[in-house]
């Protein structure tokens, strides 16, 4: 249910038939387990029974979810197989003529559509983005196809590119403007920003920048069998099918990504299906229970976040309202660490590095203070607070960094620590100053890229 701003009508978790204590319990044995936690929303019956965005993280935020971008993109397949624009046994091939090899496989000839939606299309790895030479369709289409399509699952985001290329030649669009007169705007989802490849198609299998609040409206749409608000969007019929198993994907060590394959969409344990990002975002829809649960996070261990809904909060779901919980909610912030304020003042010059950075500056204070890097591309200041998370837009000419952030750091006894929260992804980044010769400053970009460490003078 919408409010007169298109959002989510809150409500309460006692309100919906889910005990406060479930959620609490949820939470918390997601935070024990390891898991970084950056924003829940749980809706139940149409409303927004709970919803915890953790400081510095906004409900607002439009965020990079990485892989539920191909729910996203199979929607709009869906849609245009309703309109006409194509179908589902349409061949790859016959997309793009002018990029195919001189000689086409049997395999890469009998590949159709609804093999990239599940992730079946026949190859034995991954097809990977070309640095240059070919166009992401060319490299794709050329890339070995050792089985029959149907038959093998592997996981392929570049299957998913595929699907957004192929939209785009049907119809004429990117997927991102396809998508806003037949699912943003009936759903209240407004400002909606895709990455895209070279040539200008939409990436399909990552790069959607959403908000929590829309993807739990794309789940319940799922939910509900293709209707929203009274309104249908997608035909029953699809919604079957794109949420139902079309390939094996046992074995694997973490349980539900073992349940089943769909349309871009993953089978969970308990009769649910989600969506699912790298890093820990996730939209998982319980039919039975009439519920959709929006994680955004940040961990190792994806499977967690699942074990503790299926422990603590699927079962905890009752069928009447219950009493309200007079202890409610902490007020929910990501770990600050346990830094110390100094008076320090300092100019150093960047030795040669992969960055390009020129200079720093530093400034700090009992309560906070900044960094000031010249780049090769100009200026990036970083203001930052202790014992909080200081909220900024950091804006360069080069992109370093660029984006909404929370921001906290200070100084223990091994240098300055500055910590950086990108609201608008599951990343964190770090900035570790050593002020004893040889001064140094190391950067962590982002957990997955290593460090870099910089030589000061």
């Amino acid at each position: 249910m919408l409010d007169h701003e298109k959002h989510l009508i809150p409500s309460t978790p006692e309100a919906e038939g889910i005990p406060s204590a479930a959620i609490r319990k949820f939470i918390g044995d997601c935070l024990a387990a390891g898991s970084d936690l950056h924003g829940v929303l749980l809706v139940r019956h149409g409303r927004a029974a709970f919803s915890a965005f953790f400081d510095p993280y906004r409900p607002e935020d439009k965020r990079h979810v990485y892989s539920v971008s191909k729910s996203w993109t199979a929607t709009a397949v869906g849609l245009a197989a309703a309109e006409g624009k194509l179908s589902l046994t349409d061949k790859v091939t016959s997309f793009f003529p002018e990029d195919c090899p001189d000689k086409i496989s049997g395999n890469l000839a009998g590949m159709e559509v609804r093999h990239l939606l599940s992730m079946s299309c026949g190859h034995e790895t991954e097809p990977k983005a070309p640095d240059g030479g070919m166009t992401w369709v060319q490299a794709f289409l050329r890339h070995p196809v050792p089985f029959q399509p149907g038959t093998h699952f592997l996981y392929n985001s570049m299957g998913s590119y595929m699907l957004s290329a192929i939209l785009q030649k049907a119809t004429g669009e990117k997927v991102v403007d396809y998508l806003k007169p037949r699912l943003f705007e009936p759903l209240g989802i407004t400002g909606v920003t895709w990455d895209c490849s070279p040539e200008g198609i939409c990436c399909g299998g990552w790069g959607i920048h959403v908000s929590a609040e829309d993807v739990a409206k794309l789940g319940m749409v799922y939910l509900n069998g293709g209707v929203f608000e009274g309104r249908r969007i997608l035909s029953a019929e699809w919604v079957r099918e794109a949420t139902s198993m079309q390939i094996d994907n046992s074995p694997n060590v973490q349980k539900d990504w073992e349940q089943g394959y769909c349309y871009q969409i993953w089978r969970c344990q308990h009769n649910c299906f989600r969506f699912d990002g790298a890093y820990g975002q996730y939209m998982a829809a319980m039919p039975e229970k009439d519920a959709v649960l929006v994680v955004f996070s940040s961990t190792a261990c994806m499977q967690v976040v699942l074990d503790s809904l299926w422990e603590n909060l699927l079962p905890a779901m009752g069928d009447a309202p219950l009493p309200e919980d007079a202890e409610g909610f902490p007020e929910y912030r990501c770990r600050l660490p346990e830094l110390e304020g100094r008076d320090f003042a300092a100019d150093y010059s960047c030795g040669e590095n992969e960055e390009d950075f020129r200079a720093l500056s530093v400034r700090t204070g009992q309560n906070g203070g900044e960094l000031r890097i010249e780049t090769a591309g100009g200026e990036l200041t970083i203001p930052f607070a202790r014992n909080r998370w200081q909220r900024a837009a950091l804006r360069t000419e080069n992109g370093h960094l660029e984006g909404l952030y929370g921001i906290a750091g200070g100084w223990d006894g091994g240098g300055l620590t500055v910590i950086l929260r990108h609201r608008e992804s599951p990343h964190t980044y770090q900035f570790r100053l050593r002020t004893s010769a040889p001064a140094s400053l190391t950067v962590t970009f982002r957990e997955s890229d290593g460090e870099v460490r910089i030589p000061l003078s």
